[in-house]
């Protein structure tokens, strides 16, 4: 049990260490030898857990949406009302990115890049399923607005990136106060409003 411990601590460090070089100085400016280095560890124990540097990439992408999704699902009621759970959701994401702003850095910089491999486009996909199946749901039931399912992730995803990013470029910390009324101009964004506009949008 302990060896297993100790094995995952190491193939832990070795992720984190990454996204920290990764932020600091991008994909080309991280080599192998860099990550061993600041991880205190061999390069060739790296090459045990991960065949290449673009392996790795692909496996922090999974474990950061793992965290993600973990993180906006905590304390969700699935039977509370449809806008009760879009503000739990949008608040928790923006609190993740708020705490951990390495992750939207990383994921921004890599979502497109073309050594993160269809497989791992896949699985990013099923651990977001959940996600899309709200949206979907609101969309049937008429709770938001009968739109395209990645406009709507637009409209939703897009000011949570900007005000954090806000945050980052400015150093300033937005407040309590001021993330309510940003989730409620989202969900004014996207809630449903019976128009004959609407009705046509497919």
């Amino acid at each position: 049990m302990e060896q297993v411990v100790k094995k995952i601590d190491k193939k832990t460090l070795i992720l984190d260490t990454t996204l920290e070089l990764l932020s600091e100085n991008g994909f080309h400016g991280t080599p192998i030898s860099l990550i061993a280095e600041n991880a205190g560890i061999g390069a060739g124990t790296i090459y045990r857990y991960f065949k290449n540097k673009e392996e790795l990439i692909n496996v922090l992408f999974i474990e950061i949406q793992r965290r993600i999704i973990k993180a906006m699902y905590c304390n969700y009621n699935e039977a509370a009302p449809y806008q009760e759970r879009f503000k739990v959701l949008w608040i928790n994401m923006i609190n993740y990115y708020r705490k951990h702003p390495k992750d939207l850095i990383f994921i921004e910089q890599h979502r497109y890049a073309p050594y993160v491999s269809t497989l791992t486009r896949s699985e990013s996909m099923r651990i977001i399923s959940p996600v899309l199946l709200f949206f979907l749901e609101g969309k049937k039931k008429r709770f938001i607005k009968h739109l395209p399912l990645y406009t709507i992730i637009g409209l939703i995803y897009g000011p949570i990136v900007t005000i954090v990013k806000l945050n980052l470029d400015h150093n300033r910390v937005t407040t309590d106060d001021q993330i309510f009324h940003a989730e409620q101009a989202c969900w004014d964004a996207v809630k449903y409003n019976d128009t004959k506009l609407e009705e046509n949008i497919k």
